[in-house]
């Protein structure tokens, strides 16, 4: 028998695709775990879990021709009359919900009851927003006048996890968040040993109680200075190509042994940039401020304007190269899908198979930003340079003086990544929301590509399949991938969960 999980701020799904793919070794077997029930308050993300949740209703390999032609815009639904059933159950599972709202809270109460009666185990995961424990946002409240952090209701989102802890006792409980949470402060006092506390003994004397035990087997030194740093998982040690660093909290209720199961351990190799992105085609920037007849001629234009401006001969020849290899065609924006291969064989063998949909007729959400003319002459600069020095221009002191913005603040030192190439050898920087907003912050590694990254290159990057697909504009498509846990690191966190679990 399958066991139930709970996904409550569940985003696009990021977590509940970890735990629903998860399959013990030999693979032969089913799949321990199942989604009950995911909440989600964002329309878009809720739209995606719902469409995710129908592609689950299937069995790996037999989801229906219709779900193919919807994620590829040819055809208005994802299901047919014979698979309406699949399509109302999707519904059910994947919900749009806003903890704290009483009528929500009573909905989910109601769904989550009969889960909680039967004689089995069930798992409890999300991860409450962050942005109260952000580093950026903690950096954007100081600026607010009269901003008050015990005043601020997100730095007690969590407690949506102790009412349901208390009153429903799950067998375990993942909780995930950003790292600043071990840093972040109420009244003058850290709150995470507050929660600790309060995860440990949710609903006080008389309820429940729980271990929260690490997931990672660390092997830094400095986890073991600091006792939150051992709830630290890095994703580029666990498969995954980007620089993650997450704190996720893992919770037995009593009377689970804490020795019995398994931890993670860290891997030695790493994968970079280019491992999951080269194979993906070919794209180019828009541009917000002038019309463009021919692009291949402005990208010539671009290139050479940011050859001109370089005082670095070696990334001027760079530079010289690519605008000579920019006359050949226009690869165009994407969009929702585009018809092109992508070359599998490129991926990590680990990731090939969860990545690689051989259904896939084309891919999905490859779809990029515009950007000023300006702006991608930086960015002409800045994959060139990487290209050559094997690291980002770091504000006033690499970029040349011609490329600078007309930023007040450009020479005081405090934005030296403000325009930042992710290497392709190397794990990206972390993916988040904010690709949403400018994409500085994501140039991709190829000069003649001249752009930030697109959806599904932060979804690879993320470790999201190729078939799963994001709803909404290409802005609320940003925000989902970059608020999401990487599914392949939440499939190794199942596993962790269910040596705990299983008979």
């Amino acid at each position: 028998m399958q066991i139930p999980v709970v996904d409550i701020f569940a985003g696009p799904g990021g977590l509940g695709e970890g735990f629903s793919a998860f399959v013990p070794k030999p693979s032969s077997q089913a799949a321990p775990f199942r989604i009950a029930i995911s909440a989600e308050m964002e329309s878009n993300a809720a739209r995606t879990l719902r469409l995710r949740a129908f592609f689950r209703q299937f069995a790996p390999g037999e989801a229906p021709a219709s779900y193919y032609d919807y994620v590829a815009g040819r055809t208005g639904q994802p299901w047919t009359d014979a698979t309406e059933a699949q399509w109302v159950a999707a519904g059910e599972e994947a919900r749009q919900l806003t903890l704290g709202v009483p009528d929500h809270d009573a909905f989910l109460r109601e769904r989550i009851r009969p889960v909680a009666q039967r004689d089995q185990p069930w798992v409890l995961i999300g991860g409450p927003p962050c942005q109260a424990y952000s580093l950026v946002g903690r950096s954007r409240n100081l600026g607010k006048a009269g901003y008050k952090a015990e005043e601020d209701h997100r730095h007690f989102l969590y407690t949506h996890y102790l009412k349901i802890l208390k009153e429903f006792r799950p067998a375990a409980f993942v909780m995930e968040n950003v790292k600043g949470i071990l840093s972040s402060k109420v009244g003058g006092e850290l709150m995470f040993p507050r929660i600790l506390e309060d995860l440990h003994q949710p609903g006080g004397r008389n309820g429940p109680r729980y271990q929260i035990v690490p997931l990672v087997i660390s092997n830094h030194d400095s986890d073991k200075d600091v006792a939150g740093k051992r709830f630290i998982l890095r994703a580029e040690e666990l498969g995954v190509p980007q620089a993650r660093h997450r704190v996720v909290l893992l919770g037995l209720i009593e009377g689970i042994d804490p020795a019995k199961g398994k931890r993670l351990v860290p891997l030695s190799e790493r994968f970079g940039v280019s491992d999951v992105i080269d194979g993906l085609p070919k794209l180019r920037s828009g541009v917000t401020d002038r019309e463009v007849g021919s692009w291949c001629e402005f990208a010539e234009y671009v290139l050479e304007k940011a050859r001109d401006a370089s005082n670095d001969e070696a990334v001027a020849a760079k530079l010289e190269k690519f605008a000579a290899s920019v006359k050949k065609r226009d690869p165009g924006m994407g969009g929702r899908w585009i018809k092109g291969a992508t070359d599998g064989d490129r991926v990590p063998d680990h990731l090939r198979s969860w990545l690689i949909d051989p259904r896939l007729d084309g891919v999905l959400n490859h779809e990029v930003r515009e950007h000023m003319a300006s702006d991608l002459k930086r960015y002409a600069f800045a994959s060139a340079f990487a290209r050559v020095h094997g690291h980002s221009p770091r504000g006033a002191k690499e970029f040349p003086s011609a490329l600078y913005p007309k930023h007040k603040n450009w020479k005081s030192g405090k934005f030296v990544d403000r325009f930042k190439v992710q290497l392709s050898g190397a794990p990206s920087s972390t993916v988040t929301s904010h690709l949403c907003k400018d994409g500085h912050y994501f140039i991709h590694h190829d000069p003649s590509q001249l752009r930030s990254l697109s959806v599904r290159e932060a979804a690879r990057l993320q470790t999201f399949p190729d078939n799963y697909f994001f709803e909404g504009s290409r802005g609320a498509q940003f925000k989902q991938v970059g608020n999401a846990v990487p599914p392949w690191m939440a499939r190794q966190i199942a596993g962790v969960v269910h040596s705990y679990l299983k008979p």
